[in-house]
């Protein structure tokens, strides 16, 4: 069924048409339905062609055929219902239009908005439009309007005892309503929700890049370049990077600063250790979403078809970017877990020690187009990783620890800083010496250096100019190798 807003957006889509004999652009939509965001333009044209009701055409954006699916009707929009505690009753507004085919042949049908979380557990949302069929009786289990002493009136589940009414929430924080028969008027039962458009379209100023013009450079070869990581990757290229390895803020400095020191340190990361506090890891979730978004759509555009993209996260941020790659039609090949064995312990002793990081693998192109070196994954064998049997096919959990060789920290360090071992293996097993690898949130340059050491060019991009001196000083004195 059709929600509110598609059904706004196939209306455009036919009156327009109508008038100039073409389809309307994303862009024309977007303006058209008040959206800061051609993307969200897309998901509506992509829900209706999934749904039926549009047919458009591969790499041709006006070329979108309206399909006369089923007969819709106009019946009244009421108002607005509480889903949570009663409110004044109902008064007759506007009206909205729906489908024929959810409506029966006979009845009087009018539609609500819903206010309030009372009835999430049924489904239904605030925010939601819900469609009754007018009457004053209901059977036990029916979703109901109701007036309660023909003054306020609710949405909740009927139940009709011996000598009471119930009105049962949908959520188990809301009390059950129990009153005598006399006081409750039924006013119509719910047949169908109509449901609310997802947070997504909330969010400001998410585009798809790929869809427009770009204006790129020759790209900066065995170089780190200082400066903002979205512009640069604007400048760069279509199709022309073979692995980017990316490191984003994971949006984890919430809440207070927390320090420790003890004279006799936990084996393996020393006697001190700070929270990392940083600017640039502390967004809201629009904000998280909005940069996350721009990012990745920009590494889209520039990864060859045989290339693929390897995201670090943890809980705080992997959930938003495995979103936006399925947004973005970024197929995840793999979810890696690199589990540390050497991680951190919990000061506050209030939750589970975090001892992983997630690792998303995806690619753009076609199906199984990425390049995988098996014969490297499948030999690969280190006394470190107590979980990788040499000879055996590497899995999906890697037991890497988080330390770093002390000519990795020679230079200075980073305070998210990624041990050379796991950079390397990402770089072994999913790209050729001679390619191009890209880290956009290079930091201090592991990368980078692992790039190199593994005879392949890269490109690094950092915003910091203190850590970009010290990755070009990393890369200076880093040698060639031939295996991870």
């Amino acid at each position: 069924m059709l929600t509110k807003r598609q059904k706004q957006a196939l209306d455009f889509i036919k009156s327009y048409t109508q008038k100039k004999g073409f389809a309307p652009s994303l862009e024309e939509i977007g303006r058209h339905l008040g959206l800061s965001a051609v993307s969200t333009a897309h998901h509506h044209v992509r829900a209706l062609e999934d749904l039926g009701y549009l047919r458009k055409e591969d790499n041709q954006p006006r070329a979108i055929d309206v399909y006369q699916k089923e007969q819709m009707v106009r019946i009244p929009l009421s108002g607005t219902i509480a889903a949570g505690n009663p409110i004044e009753a109902i008064e007759e507004k506007e009206s909205i239009t729906v489908p024929r085919s959810i409506l029966s042949r006979g009845g009087d049908f009018f539609a609500l908005k819903v206010t309030g979380d009372s009835m999430v557990e049924e489904n239904i949302d605030d925010g939601d439009v819900v469609i009754l069929r007018r009457q004053n009786f209901a059977e036990t289990g029916q979703k109901v309007v109701a007036l309660i002493d023909n003054s306020e009136a609710t949405l909740k589940k009927f139940s009709k005892g011996r000598n009471n009414v119930t009105l049962i929430p949908g959520n188990s924080k809301y009390e059950p309503i129990t009153l005598e028969p006399d006081r409750l008027n039924i006013q119509g039962i719910v047949i169908d929700v109509i449901k609310t458009e997802t947070r997504i379209e909330t969010l400001p100023k998410i585009t798809f890049t790929q869809e427009l013009e770009v204006q790129s450079r020759p790209l900066p070869i065995d170089q780190v370049v200082c400066g903002d990581a979205i512009e640069n990757l604007k400048k760069t290229p279509s199709k022309s990077v073979d692995l980017i390895i990316a490191d984003p803020p994971y949006n984890l400095s919430k809440g207070n600063k927390l320090q420790w020191s003890a004279v006799s340190g936990y084996k393996g990361f020393g006697g001190k250790w700070n929270k990392v506090m940083e600017a640039w890891d502390n967004q809201s979730l629009s904000e998280l979403f909005e940069f996350s978004f721009a990012w990745l759509s920009e590494c889209k555009r520039i990864l060859k078809e045989t290339g693929s993209i390897w995201v670090f996260g943890t809980y705080h941020n992997i959930g938003v970017i495995n979103t936006i790659f399925q947004l973005l039609e970024i197929e995840i090949i793999n979810e890696v877990i690199w589990y540390k064995r050497n991680a951190f312990p919990n000061l506050s002793g209030r939750r589970l020690t975090a001892s992983h990081e997630n690792l998303l693998w995806g690619h753009v192109g076609k199906k199984r187009s990425y390049y995988f070196d098996y014969k490297t994954a499948k030999a690969f064998f280190s006394p470190n990783d107590l979980l990788k049997p040499e000879g055996k096919q590497m899995r999906t959990v890697w037991d890497i620890p988080n330390n770093k060789e002390s000519n990795e920290t020679k230079f200075g360090k980073h305070p998210t800083q990624k041990p050379l071992s796991v950079c390397k293996r990402i770089i072994s097993v999913a790209s050729k010496e001679g390619d191009i690898i890209l880290a956009p949130f290079t930091g201090a340059g592991s990368e980078c250096v692992a790039a190199k050491m593994l005879n392949r060019h890269y490109i690094g991009i950092e915003l910091e100019k203190e850590y970009v001196d010290i990755a070009k000083k990393r890369l200076e004195n880093c040698k060639v190798q031939t295996s991870f």
